[in-house]
């Protein structure tokens, strides 16, 4: 089960309004804002569409934007109590950096560049090369607010584990005093310096799935659409190369997760800093497993400049995967 989670007593003390008899709800933050880009930046981000919402998606059959919207009412009406499960405010940029995925198969996903660059697992997209070349290589996913993006699969990797995704359009009205030249920016999470010591407190963020795979029958889990759990780094898996995580994750773990956490980002609870990503679990020791840092750092280093810039090359350095 979930972690008890603290209240925020600086979230909590917003719902105070001016009567006692009629509580505000607190200012829910946005994971995005508009920047003017300078007119002497050698080069302009990549664009991205904004798309007026309400809009129907033609990429999505008319069950997947039915199944959108209700995630999107609840992310937007649990938002503030979202909020209040955070173990600190300062866990406030983990929050707005992670998104979830809107189709039925659930699924998570951090943001880790400013300009909408995110992980998640390789096998969110396909658990082989088959399946990922005939898998649809955008997708819908959500913020805690509810707010909708679409992204596109730019970097495959399954021996890692790793997917390098881009943000690509937005659904959101354009602001009123939107200048030309002006371009969303996202939070993000940065990779953490350090290698991690034992026992090192996370924080944890992701989807649980909502079948209820322990019990018989059709039923349902009753998790939150994003859960907050907390636990502990337990170090790496004696004698697997951290650079492959295919089978199982490298990285050890004890924060609660459940199917559809995959993708879910590791937090220094101390530093804020991204320890890794949630991929798996063993179901002999319930061990959760994830892929770590150092694997994040060089997959990172084939395919993303620190300027934002991609690199085409896909896949692994020495079985690159095009695509199209």
């Amino acid at each position: 089960m979930p972690t008890t989670r603290r209240n925020l007593g600086s979230f909590k003390s917003a719902q105070a309004s001016s009567t006692a008899s009629k509580p505000q709800p607190p200012a829910v933050p946005s994971p995005m804002t508009f920047t003017n880009i300078p007119a002497s930046s050698s080069k302009s981000p990549e664009s991205i569409t904004l798309i007026s919402p309400g809009s129907k998606f033609s990429n999505l059959k008319s069950s997947e934007l039915t199944l959108l919207r209700k995630k999107q009412a609840q992310l937007s009406s649990t938002a503030p109590q979202t909020l209040t499960s955070l173990p600190s405010p300062a866990h406030l940029n983990a929050l707005l950096s992670t998104l979830i995925f809107a189709q039925h198969e659930a699924g998570t996903a951090v943001c880790i560049h400013p300009s909408g660059w995110l992980l998640t697992c390789a096998h969110c997209f396909g658990d082989d090369e088959a399946e990922y070349l005939s898998s649809q290589k955008k997708r819908w996913l959500l913020y805690y607010t509810g707010l909708a993006v679409l992204v596109e699969c730019r970097a495959w990797d399954p021996r890692r584990d790793l997917a390098l995704l881009k943000i690509i359009a937005i659904e959101t009205p354009a602001p009123g005093n939107l200048a030309s030249g002006s371009a969303p920016v996202f939070a993000c999470l940065k990779l953490s310096e350090a290698a991690p010591k034992y026992r090192l407190q996370l924080i944890c963020i992701g989807q649980p799935g909502r079948d209820d795979l322990e019990a018989e029958g059709n039923k349902k889990t009753k998790y939150n659409l994003i859960e907050i759990s907390e636990g502990r780094w337990k170090g790496m898996v004696k004698g697997q190369d951290p650079q492959d995580n295919a089978e199982i994750g490298s990285l050890m773990h004890d924060c609660w997760t459940y199917w559809g956490h995959s993708g879910a980002p590791l937090i220094s609870a101390e530093e804020g800093g991204l320890v890794g990503l949630h991929s798996s679990w063993d179901d002999k020791t319930a061990m959760r497993h994830g892929v770590p840092g150092v694997a994040i750092r060089e997959f990172l280093s084939e395919h993303l400049h620190a300027d934002g810039n991609f690199d085409e090359g896909l896949g692994t350095g020495a079985n690159p995967i095009e695509i199209t």
